[in-house]
């Protein structure tokens, strides 16, 4: 069996013989290395270590402010490619819905398997926030596709709904570091 060592500064976890003169996540000297037992299950170590909610989280994050980015930089391009501009809202509004679900989903299971159940305080905050944002981008893809993309009342709707995802995805953000914290301090 492979013994692990961990680092007493930040919590990085590896095997022995791995570490040179220093840690690699927080640049201590490779002295603040001590024995480490892990505590999870292979089965449950191997699930967590995918990174699944992680990695699946970004995309709404990234979707919801290139949205953002590309509705205000639609008000400076030449009318000749403003069209490029709006193809790309009208094709990140449909795949945004769809990103939050998954991303709401593996957050589901990932909560359960790291957390062993979803009704803590901050995941609560975190389902709400989610649903928020899944609302959101429903309604934000609906607007887009049910509407002239560059009439006035939809554009500022379109608008104020991306608004209202990129500040979802910064509460959940806020909220997913603040769980980090909880795991590995500081």
């Amino acid at each position: 069996m492979t013994s692990l060592i961990r680092c007493k500064a930040c919590g990085y976890v590896t095997r022995e013989g791995k570490i040179k003169d220093v840690c690699p996540a927080c640049g201590v000297p490779a002295k603040m290395f001590g024995p480490y037992t892990d505590t999870i299950s292979p089965k449950r170590r191997l699930i967590l270590g995918l990174h699944l909610h992680p990695i699946m989280v970004h995309f709404p994050q990234a979707f919801s402010i290139t949205l953002f980015l590309l509705l205000v930089l639609s008000h400076f391009v030449y009318a000749e490619i403003k069209w490029m501009y709006l193809y790309a809202i009208i094709v990140i509004s449909f795949f945004l819905p769809f990103s939050v679900i998954l991303a709401l989903l593996t957050g589901l299971f990932d909560g359960k398997i790291r957390f062993r159940k979803v009704t803590t305080p901050l995941l609560k905050k975190k389902m709400i926030l989610g649903v928020l944002l899944l609302i959101t981008s429903i309604a934000l893809a609906f607007v887009t596709f049910s509407r002239q993309l560059t009439a006035s009342p939809a554009y500022e709707i379109i608008t104020l709904l991306t608004i209202l995802a990129v500040a979802c995805g910064a509460g959940l953000g806020l909220i997913g570091g603040q769980l980090t914290d909880a795991k590995l301090p500081g």
